[in-house]
Formats: C-alpha cells, sequence, structure tokens
C-alpha cells in the first residue's frame, strides 16, 4: 500500500530575489477580498442613486503562517521572519519592493502581487532571548506588473542632503567656480542647483539652468 503523501506546504516566494519562505503548518484561514468601486449619482426618476462603475480593483490577501524553530535552537526572526520582512523592501536597481507569490499545493490558485504587511508576534524564547516560536500575518494586494516611482526633480530650498535629481552630475574637484560648464546661464545654474555661496562643493547636485547636463 502506497504512503498518503504529505501535504503541501503554503511557500511566500520573493520573486525578484528567487528566496522561498516555508510555513511550518499549512494555515487554518486565509481570505480573499475583492473590492468593486460604484460612485452613486443622484436620481431624477427614484431614491435610489444611480451606481456608476469606475474602475477594477486587485484582489487583498490576508494569511496567518505559523514557524517554530524551538527543537533546533535557531532563531526563528532570523531565518523566516526577516526574509517575509524583506518582501516589503526596496529591490537594489528596481527602485520598488518585489514582486511576491503565495502558493498552496496544486489545488489552491497561486496569488501573484505585492506584500503590503508583515506583522510577527512572537510566543516563545530560549533562556538567553533568542525567539523560536513567531506567527506571522502576511497581507498582498494582486499585482501582474509592477512601476518604480520616478525619481524627484531637486528642491531649491530643500536641505542640501535632499537635493537630487534625475537629470543631474555631481559636481567633482575643479567644479567650484565652474557653473558656465554646465550651461550658458552661469547664474540659473548655481540657483537652480541650490547653490548658497556662489560655488559648488565635490558631491553637489549641478542641474544646468537650460536643463542640457
Amino acid at each position: 500500500m502506497s504512503s498518503i503523501p504529505k501535504p503541501t506546504k503554503c511557500i511566500v516566494r520573493n520573486i525578484d530575489m528567487n528566496v522561498d519562505v516555508v510555513a511550518h503548518f499549512n494555515p487554518k484561514e486565509l481570505s480573499i477580498d475583492k473590492e468593486v468601486p460604484w460612485n452613486e449619482h443622484k436620481s431624477t426618476k427614484s431614491n435610489l442613486p444611480v451606481l456608476e462603475f469606475t474602475d477594477a480593483k486587485p484582489k487583498l490577501l490576508s494569511v496567518e503562517l505559523f514557524f517554530d524553530t524551538y527543537e533546533s535552537r535557531e532563531d526563528v526572526y532570523e531565518k523566516y521572519v526577516k526574509l517575509l520582512e524583506g518582501c516589503t523592501e526596496i529591490v537594489k536597481g528596481k527602485r520598488r519592493p518585489p514582486m511576491c507569490m503565495f502558493m498552496w499545493a496544486k489545488k489552491f490558485p497561486a496569488f501573484m502581487g505585492v506584500i503590503t504587511s508583515v506583522s510577527a508576534k512572537y510566543s516563545m524564547f530560549l533562556p538567553d532571548g533568542t525567539p523560536v516560536r513567531a506567527t506571522v500575518t502576511i497581507k498582498m494586494k494582486q499585482a501582474e506588473e509592477l512601476a518604480a516611482a520616478k525619481e524627484a526633480k531637486p528642491k531649491k530650498d530643500a536641505p542640501k542632503g535632499e537635493r537630487y535629481s534625475q537629470d543631474g552630475t555631481l559636481a567633482k574637484q575643479g567644479d567650484e567656480r565652474r557653473a558656465d560648464k554646465h550651461g550658458d546661464d552661469h547664474r540659473g545654474t548655481l540657483d537652480k542647483s541650490g547653490s548658497e555661496t556662489g560655488t559648488f562643493k565635490p558631491g553637489d547636485v549641478i542641474v544646468p539652468s537650460n536643463g542640457a547636463a
């Protein structure tokens, strides 16, 4: 007699980083919500409003995952929770958090999107304070493709450390008094770059007044 296969554990996959986090036990419950937005408009024919469909909204998933490393004496945060938190952090070079996927066996449909929330509760610790049991609630928003936020334009009145620009260049040694190297309007270049001394220091962002680097 063939043995009954063990149930497949649910997996949270960080697609961008190719990292899987496998839950120790299948969740007791899982919720998926789908909101359909309708705007209300006053009706001239009845007391009921006229409903207008506006746009589709993504599904929302919420699930509670359980992790236990008591027997192995490993840090449950370092081994599992930290990886889930990594699903909410910006991917280097992409300026956005990663695309993720929740999978559970063959029958349950995979849910692809982004993790919008990670909440961990620790319920067991070793004598030295190492956490070894955690219940982690994750929330996801369905998506098929992701876009990174556009880089902001420089702010003239912002603190020097916050001035940055997609089309700016960094000042180098020898640029202290050479605003003329970055456009025809020397004064305008200094003003647009936020220079308060009429000079550039190495590392300052230079934004040509005519927009040409």
